[in-house]
């Protein structure tokens, strides 16, 4: 910033303290002002209040005088004596008078006024205006100041007064009038003291006719100056009070006095600015002084400085004895040395005996020959050695002054380890399992590894100098090349597959990576290229992809692969408005053919069908199979007519046996057809119904198909509903268990009682076992029902052979889903000990299905069960596939025939026919025979006449709760032993 001249600041300073001075003086005269005129306020509202209060006293006497007209109607014949009173009371009135109709008839006192006697307002020019204006108001008013009729200046006070007339009517009857002299009324507010105080005064008014100013006193000599101003509020009138002080609000000596105070201490503190300021010009030139010297010296040490931070090793300073006399530690940080060599140490102790020795030698040398270098010592420090160079040079001294070196030190273990990484780099480089190629900025080749020459079957003579293009697949074809540099160009790297070839020209597939080298100047020096034989990856991710999305068995798409194709399907029928159906199928019983030839024979049974199902429907549509022999086929662009004819055809696939392991198979197809939109917009609803179908198909015969209808989701609906219900039907108290009676046909006996569950519900009423049985065997819900029946049956038993009834055989059906457990013959064994019955009660009813499910495990069971005791019986005999040896295995000894070939005995000579074979059958495997739906006497007897032991049927009894099934014993005990039946 640029000095100020010292004469410059003292005029400056001169004029600020001038101006602030001059605001001070106008400042302390405007206070001044200001508290005069606050002075002059308080006198003037004191006068005017005196002035005002002495008006408003005296005019009051008119209201005296008034009241006393009042008082009398108008006749005052006590005036004299009133007036006397009231002028003791108001000393400021001159005269009291009473003016009739306007004219004044009496005044007091009469001395000195007897003039005003006959004086009428009302017809005077000067006072005529205000007499009337009162008249109309009804209200004191005041005329004046004015020129009285008895000599003098004052003012009058009149108030009209009004009597009512004869009719109640008020009327004019004239005026009250107070006369006030001027100079008593001013004596009495003492405003002639205003005067003898110093102050000018005005006491004025305006006239209300012309607006004039009417000055009715003043005091003092001279003009007022900005005068304050009070007004006196009066009947019909108003006063002004103006006061001003005689010789103005200020002093003109005081101004004299504040002008000359201000001028001189702004000259005398302009005087010591301008000896500050030629103080502080002297500071600045000597300071610029001292910094031009301190800046070259700092420039010099700077440059010094640069010139040590320039060099990137550390540098120390030693006398011949080997004492640190100084260190300077480089731009970038020091090391540990500079921790060690610590200022007034000796360097043995800081390096240890070897390197110290090294040391010491080599500042010998350089006191001889004034350089030294080339010399290297070792420091071991946290576990590592670090090898140092070590330069040192003698530094010039003073004459007779101790010699002293400067020693460079140089880290060379970086050096070391980088030469080292280098030659592991190199091996690494040989040794690496991906073959590695180096070009220059040509592509021709100047580098290239073993694992080069082992992939591709080139010598490295073969190959150094040529170009890279001669290990492309493709040579003739520059498209992939100009791909991959443009890659390089823009990203510096390129990676991904690419096809290459072997000197023996054999082609094979490469993960290559391709990276470029640039220099300095920013242009590409060499490229660098990695690559390795993936066609045996290739191959395995295509056998993991194949794995994924393909039926290891059958080579169709699985599941997830069928998922990926109905969204395409989807789509494409969306955006086509075309549908397309979905098949859901499997074979009839295929379990059967696993369990009794083998899985091996299931497989070959799979693939057959699946080859058979390929031929028949062509890609694009699609042949998925979602395990087991479950299939699922989606068939693009069909409607309701190519959807049955497909389904037909798909059936008659199977009306040729199929070979398998030397076996001939004969199966069947169940088949559920589900169309799009018709029967749901998404995948998973056109699944779930095409399966819907599937199974009422299976219910309904199986080798057929079934396309959904709202039927069948209603049925489903339904199964849905019930499986729901039945999971907490039996703790909900909703099962109950009826009894229906076996009856021996030789003796009439009841021998027997089959235990048959029934179902409740709240709401749904009565649930047919036909009906929640399968809900219950397909959910596994039937485990948990079968043992409450067992449980239950076991303990009503025991309950009606404490009443006293006779011992009889109760029997259980038993589900193929029980006959699956193990644990079954235990379940039993605890069961019947628990209710505490003979085993030989007990009978487990088995269908034929049990058997051909599992022939093995169902006889191992049955020979634990038959063990304990437990009586077997074979349901609905005739209606499956059972064997005579598998009968025999079994060890059943008692067969039911199945009410199916009861129902229509007396009309179907076939029946009869089946009915005679069973029985004839089971005598000769010594077994009982029972039979089921007997409902009339025709058949009972022609069941006994063919020797059949026992029935069981309406005919006899229907199934009856257990209260019931106990009386209808009791009844027939009693009928039998009296001779009835």
């Amino acid at each position: 910033m640029p000095s100020v001249k010292p004469w410059t600041a003292a005029l400056l300073a001169f004029l600020v303290c001038m101006a602030a001075s001059l605001a001070l003086v106008e400042g302390l005269h405007r206070q001044q002002r200001s508290e005069a005129m606050a002075r002059v306020s308080d006198l003037a509202n004191d006068h005017a209040q005196a002035l005002q209060h002495g008006l408003e006293q005296a005019l009051s006497a008119n209201y005296a005088l008034a009241a006393l007209v009042q008082q009398s109607q108008g006749h005052v014949t006590q005036f004299e004596a009133a007036g006397e009173m009231l002028l003791k009371f108001h000393p400021g009135v001159t005269m009291l008078g009473l003016g009739p109709g306007g004219r004044i008839t009496q005044v007091m006192p009469l001395l000195g006024n007897e003039r005003a006697i006959g004086f009428n307002p009302l017809n005077d020019p000067q006072q005529r205006d205000e007499a009337r204006r009162a008249q109309l108001a009804r209200q004191l008013s005041m005329a004046g100041p004015l020129n009285l009729v008895q000599g003098g200046v004052g003012v009058v006070g009149r108030l009209p007064v009004f009597l009512p007339d004869e009719l109640g009517h008020e009327s004019f009857w004239g005026f009250t009038n107070v006369t006030i002299r001027l100079d008593t009324l001013l004596d009495h507010a003492q405003l002639p003291r205003l005067s003898e105080r110093g102050y000018l005064y005005e006491l004025w008014r305006s006239v209300p006719e012309s607006g004039a100013k009417q000055v009715i006193a003043e005091g003092g000599h001279g003009v007022l100056d900005q005068p304050v101003e009070r007004t006196i509020a009066l009947p019909n009138a108003q006063w002004h009070l103006s006061v001003s002080p005689a010789e103005g609000w200020t002093s003109m000596l005081d101004q004299l006095v504040h002008g000359l105070s201000a001028t001189l201490v702004s000259g005398l503190l302009s005087y010591l600015v301008y000896l500050l300021a030629r103080q502080r010009m002297q500071e600045r030139w000597l300071e610029t002084q001292v910094a031009a010297r301190t800046a070259e010296i700092k420039a010099a040490q700077q440059q010094l400085q640069a010139t040590l931070q320039a060099v990137p090793d550390p540098m120390f300073e030693f006398d011949l004895e080997g004492v640190c006399l100084g260190a300077q530690v480089p731009l970038h940080g020091g090391n540990f040395l500079h921790a060690e060599m610590r200022v007034g140490r000796h360097l043995q102790q800081a390096l240890g005996s070897e390197a110290g020795r090294e040391v010491m030698c080599a500042l010998d040398e350089a006191h001889r020959q004034g350089w030294s270098g080339g010399h290297h010592f070792v420091i071991h420090h946290e576990g590592r050695s670090h090898e140092f160079e070590l330069s040192v040079a003698r530094s010039s001294v003073s004459s007779g002054g101790s010699p002293r070196f400067v020693a460079m030190v140089r880290d060379v273990t970086r050096r070391q380890i980088d030469q080292e990484m280098l030659r592991l780099t190199a091996k690494v480089f040989e040794l690496s399992s991906d073959a590695f190629v180096v070009t220059d900025a040509n592509e021709r080749i100047m580098m290239v590894n073993q694992a080069f020459c082992t992939l591709t079957g080139f010598a490295r003579d073969e190959v150094l100098g040529r170009q890279a293009r001669l290990l492309a697949a493709h040579r003739d074809d520059d498209s992939f090349a100009h791909l991959v540099r443009t890659a390089i160009q823009q990203h510096g790297h390129w990676e991904g597959e690419a096809w290459n070839q072997r000197k023996d020209r054999s082609r094979y597939l490469q993960w290559l990576s391709v990276s470029c080298l640039v220099s300095p100047e920013g242009q590409t020096s060499h490229y660098i290229a990695a690559f390795r034989d993936i066609t045996q990856q290739k191959q395995s991710e295509e056998r993991i992809r194949s794995l994924a999305y393909f039926d290891p068995l059958t080579g169709l798409p699985n599941r997830t692969l069928l998922q990926e194709r109905s969204q395409a399907t989807l789509n494409t029928a969306r955006r086509t408005a075309q549908g397309f159906a979905v098949f859901f199928l499997d074979i009839d019983h295929f379990k059967n053919v696993n369990d009794s030839l083998g899985h091996g024979i299931g497989d070959q049974l799979l693939l057959e069908f699946a080859r058979r199902l390929r031929g028949l429907i062509p890609e694009p549509d699609t042949v998925a199979r979602l395990g087991g022999d479950e299939f699922v086929l989606l068939i693009s662009q069909a409607d309701v007519v190519k959807a049955q004819k497909l389904a037909q055809a798909v059936l008659e696939l199977a009306t040729e046996a199929f070979m398998a392991g030397g076996h001939e198979l004969n199966v069947t197809l169940s088949i559920g057809v589900a169309l799009f939109p018709q029967h749901g917009t998404d995948f998973q609803t056109l699944q779930q119904r095409a399966d819907a179908a599937m199974y009422r198909a299976k219910r309904s015969g199986r080798n057929q198909y079934c396309l959904f209808t709202e039927a069948i989701q209603a049925d489903a609906n339904r199964v849905l509903l019930l499986e729901n219900a039945l999971r907490r039907a039996l703790e909900r108290g909703q099962m109950s268990l009826h009894y229906q009676p076996q009856l021996d046909l030789h003796t009439r006996a009841v021998v027997g009682a089959e235990a048959l569950l029934r179902w409740n519900h709240p709401e749904l009423g009565n649930i047919s076992p036909a009906e929640f049985i399968p809900i219950a065997e397909d959910t596994g819900l039937i485990l948990g029902l079968g043992e409450w029946v067992l449980r239950t049956a076991l303990s009503q038993l025991r309950q009606w052979i404490d009443q006293g009834l006779p011992p009889m055989t109760m029997a259980v059906n038993v589900s193929a889903v029980q006959f699956r457990q193990a644990q079954l013959p235990e379940l039993v064994k605890r069961l019947v000990s628990e209710a505490g019955v003979a085993p030989h009660l007990v009978g487990l009813e088995l269908t034929e299905g049990v058997a051909l499910d599992d022939p093995v495990g169902a006889s191992l069971i049955l020979d634990r069960l038959h063990a304990q005791g437990i009586r077997l019986l074979m349901d609905d005999f005739g209606t499956g596939y059972s064997s005579l040896s598998q009968l025999k295995r079994f060890q059943v000894s008692k067969l039911k025939i199945d009410r199916s070939f009861i129902k229509d005995l007396q009309n179907n000579p076939e029946d009869q026919a089946i009915v005679r074979a069973i029985i004839s059958m089971a005598q000769a495997l010594d077994m009982l025979t029972l039979a089921e739906g007997v409902e009339d006497a025709w058949q009972l007897d022609f069941l006994q006449q063919e020797g059949c032991h026992e029935i069981q049927g309406f005919h006899f009894s229907r199934p009856l709760p257990a209260s019931e099934f106990e009386t209808l014993i009791r009844r027939h005990l009693e009928e039998t032993s009296s001779g009835v039946g």
